[in-house]
């Protein structure tokens, strides 16, 4: 089915997102494809953009972002030009939801015709029929081939969903017939009605990948992900014919194939040779001896034949180059970013983290440092001793390099399905540890407890932890070096060397950067646009104020960017941002807020455990919190169930849709004001529609602490969490059965994890005490309070220490001693802004 949305749907960035554009890929290409007449080549990558490029000089035409999220999502996976040079069909990772679709691009201009929608899976690969009438999508898992119909409005055609495996290649022949391989080990044909004719069962454990038809139609290539092999097949019967002479390609796998001037076979993959990645080629349709000519330095992902006998290579380096028939080269697009690969033990920092040693080139060859202070680029640095190299010893981490199942004392470390763990850092304590992985950074505990996961922009090569214990410094595969906090993960600086070894850029989460003269307008903000139109970008440098060298140098001390640079300048460049890019929202991080208060519990079960001003209480916070913290936070999910409205069900909902909001960096709070009780050794919270009855009852029908902290994690995952408890135990809350009210500081113990502080109202032998003069809780007056008051250091900010230390004070004032505040801190750093007076 075709969509024609007029907005996009959840899970795409509703803010302006930084990106980097450097003139070509700074990610992974994944695949490659050009028209009939050599005139264009298409890329698409992990960068989650689309570029078109001339084939005759391999200029840089016209770049095509793609609506893009978190994660995964805009990630171009498969491309294809239609054989007149006009359309370009793109697929992969383009939806947050279960399903899936493909764009089609005007080459011309980069703007949308129409867009697929409605697909079970991504797209893995897309081929043009002759002609351009048809395209030919292989999906992943077993959801196997669809064929769209350009005269009739790109409908679905036919399908075929009889697959055991992913699937990521398909050819046409020359008469429109059709070849799929798959996962599952089989090549199936199609007719040019597209009913299936054939399929073939390759030698078991195969896993084939790339396809294609010779020029006649006569046969097949088949390259296989798992084998240097290179399989002939028939191309009407798919009976095999031969394979390929291989003497001499002995490591890696050769798994794209092409046909190049009549009989002339081609061949390349992860195949490595005197440290490249060589095109092997053929005589005779691969009887003659193999031959290596063209050369990328990583996986060769797309081989293809143009006019003359040239051929085109697209490699993951990322890499895209023009070669002749012998392999001369014509002309290359290298990487414009550093290789930041198997220097896992090498990238060295300094204590405070204001100095990075690391190599431009994998291995750490060509080896550079940048001095933050200084905001210099140095060549070859002298040996000094001045920056450290990450420490892997102390604690039993295993098979932590490139592998999927790293072990801590021999029990698994808990990665994503399929994800590599790719390097680690003790942290100089030894009781805590990070790993860097394929798509995330992971902190743990000594042992083996989760703290923190943040999403990585890259392959996490290289990570290193600073001597003072504050910061975590990860080297990527999109050739960044980035900081983050130690304590929650949070990225606070990004470093990005350019490819003429001189030129470099620094940048904060927010946007705010220096540079060197060479490289002012490579970063860019990317904002989504409604309809699946191609997201728009405008470069941070043309917006006044972004340029703070000052505050970069002072960004590491600081730990924050509003520390370094001032609350006042954040906010005013923000709203900058938001009315130039005409967004909803600005770019940075979000405050969400479920303030909960129950004062009125259920007047025929519960009557007895009614408040005066709890439900105030919620009220309060929320108005607070979302009415004076513009200039740090965007908006986020905000949420008051009160009263008849604060069930237990609408409580749990709150959570996950706080947690389906919360992105990396933003700040959660959970406020409550009610009752709690203990029955054994367990906590509740106690809800509206709580049955005190007996013990029995009220576990069934009141919310289980146990609950809680797992919905506290799922959004502690994403961002920092601080829960405000203020739980009454007044007489009302004593209930028959056994049940004792909660001691504040078990419940405080009890909810508190890694990015989960927790601050509650008293102990458990006190009542919370409220009071008409304040209309509230005496530990809600004092969170209320501490919003003006807590700024002891007097930087206009207010951090987590600062908050516990003013609303312990204050709660024993106010009570005169008679409630002690429990308080479990398990982060620090910037919680709000002193509102303006």
């Amino acid at each position: 089915m075709c969509e024609a949305e007029e907005s996009l749907p959840p899970g795409f960035y509703d803010q302006p997102v930084l990106v980097v554009d450097l003139g070509a890929h700074t990610a992974i290409i994944k695949r490659a494809d050009v028209d009939a007449a050599g005139r264009f080549a298409v890329t698409g990558s992990d960068d989650k953009t689309v570029r078109v490029w001339s084939l005759a000089d391999g200029a840089l035409l016209r770049t095509i972002r793609l609506p893009a999220g978190p994660g995964h999502v805009g990630k171009a996976f498969s491309v294809a030009i239609d054989p007149a040079g006009e359309i370009i069909a793109v697929g992969g990772w383009t939806e947050a939801s279960p399903t899936e679709g493909i764009y089609l691009y005007d080459l011309a201009t980069g703007a949308l015709r129409q867009r697929i929608g409605g697909l079970p899976e991504v797209v893995l690969h897309l081929a043009f029929g002759p002609g351009g009438r048809h395209l030919a999508a292989t999906l992943g898992r077993s959801n196997g081939l669809r064929v769209f119909d350009c005269d009739q409005g790109w409908a679905e055609v036919a399908r075929d969903s009889d697959y055991g495996e992913s699937s990521y290649g398909a050819a046409f022949a020359p008469d429109g017939r059709l070849a799929t391989v798959s996962h599952d080990g089989q090549v199936r044909l199609y007719g040019a009605d597209f009913r299936r004719l054939h399929a073939t069962q390759l030698p078991d454990g195969s896993r084939p990948f790339g396809i294609a038809f010779s020029s006649s139609g006569q046969r097949l290539a088949i390259g296989f992900t798992d084998s240097t092999a290179v399989a002939l097949l028939d191309g009407r019967s798919l009976a095999p014919l031969y394979e390929a002479a291989s003497a001499g390609i002995d490591n890696g796998e050769l798994c794209t194939v092409a046909w190049a001037a009549g009989v002339r076979l081609l061949a390349a993959g992860r195949y490595q040779h005197r440290g490249g990645g060589p095109v092997v080629t053929w005589a005779d349709g691969g009887r003659g001896a193999p031959q290596l000519i063209a050369e990328a330095q990583n996986t060769v992902m797309s081989l293809l034949p143009l006019p003359g006998g040239d051929i085109l290579v697209a490699a993951q380096d990322p890499f895209l180059g023009r070669f002749g028939p012998a392999g001369e080269v014509r002309w290359t697009v290298p990487s414009p970013v550093a290789d930041l690969r198997e220097q896992q033990a090498s990238l060295a920092v300094a204590v405070d983290g204001t100095t990075v040693d690391f190599g431009f080139e994998g291995g750490g060859e060509a080896p550079m440092r940048f001095d933050i202070g200084r905001l210099a680029l140095t060549l070859a640095p002298s040996a000094d001793g001045w920056a450290a190299r990450p420490r892997q010893q102390g604690l039993p981490v295993a098979d932590w390099e490139n592998s999927t199942c790293p072990t801590l004392a021999g029990a698994p470390l808990r990665l994503e399905p399929y994800e590599k763990s790719r390097s680690l850092a003790i942290h100089p304590d030894g009781r805590r540890f990070v790993l860097g992985n394929e798509w995330s950074l992971r902190a743990f505990d000594a042992c083996g407890t989760p703290l923190w996961r943040q999403r990585a922009p890259s392959v996490a090569w290289t990570v290193n932890v600073t001597g003072d214990g504050r910061l975590v410094v990860a080297a990527y595969g999109d050739g960044t070096i980035r900081w983050h906090r130690m304590d929650d993960g949070r990225e606070i600086l990004a470093f990005m060397p350019l490819l003429n070894r001189r030129d470099w850029v620094a940048w904060t989460p927010e946007g705010f950067f220096a540079a060197s003269p060479g490289a002012h307008g490579v970063l860019r903000w990317h904002v989504n646009q409604p309809g699946w139109q191609p997201a728009r970008e405008f470069a941070v440098a043309d917006i006044p104020g972004f340029h703070r060298p000052e505050a970069i140098r002072l960004v590491l001390q600081e730990m924050e960017t509003p520390r370094a640079i001032g609350l006042a300048i954040v906010a005013e460049q923000r709203e900058k941002v938001r009315l130039l890019t005409n967004s909803r929202l600005p770019p940075g991080a979000r405050l969400h807020v479920v303030a909960v208060g129950i004062s009125e519990y259920d007047p025929e079960t519960a009557a007895h455990l009614r408040l005066r001003f709890a439900d105030h209480d919620a009220h309060d916070v929320m108005s607070a919190l979302a009415g004076t913290q513009g200039a740090l936070y965007a908006p986020g999910y905000r949420e008051t169930p009160r009263n008849e409205d604060a069930t237990g069900e609408i409580i749990l909902r709150a959570l996950a849709n706080m947690q389906a909001a919360t992105q990396s960096g933003d700040l959660a709070v959970f406020h409550f004001s009610g009752h709690g009780a203990r029955i054994g050794e367990k906590l509740y919270l106690l809800p509206r529609d709580v049955r005190p009855g007996d013990a029995v009852a009220l576990q069934r029908s009141a919310l289980p602490i146990g609950d809680l902290r797992d919905a506290l994690m799922r959004i502690a995952e994403r961002g920092r969490v601080l829960v405000l408890l203020d739980a009454c135990y007044s007489g009302g809350a004593s209930l028959d059965g056994g049940a004792q009210p909660a001691a504040s500081r078990v419940l405080s113990t009890a909810l508190a994890a890694a990015n989960i502080c927790v601050l509650t109202s008293s102990s458990g032998s006190q009542a919370s005490r409220e009071d008409p003069a304040w209309q509230n809780g005496a530990f809600t007056e004092a969170v209320l309070e501490a919003l003006g008051a807590a700024d002891t250091d007097h930087d206009g900010l207010i951090s987590a220490t600062e908050l516990a230390r003013y609303v312990d004070r204050r709660v024993r004032n106010l009570t005169n001693g008679a409630q002690e505040p429990g308080i479990e801190l398990r982060f620090d750093g910037t919680l709000f802004a002193v509102p303006l007076r």
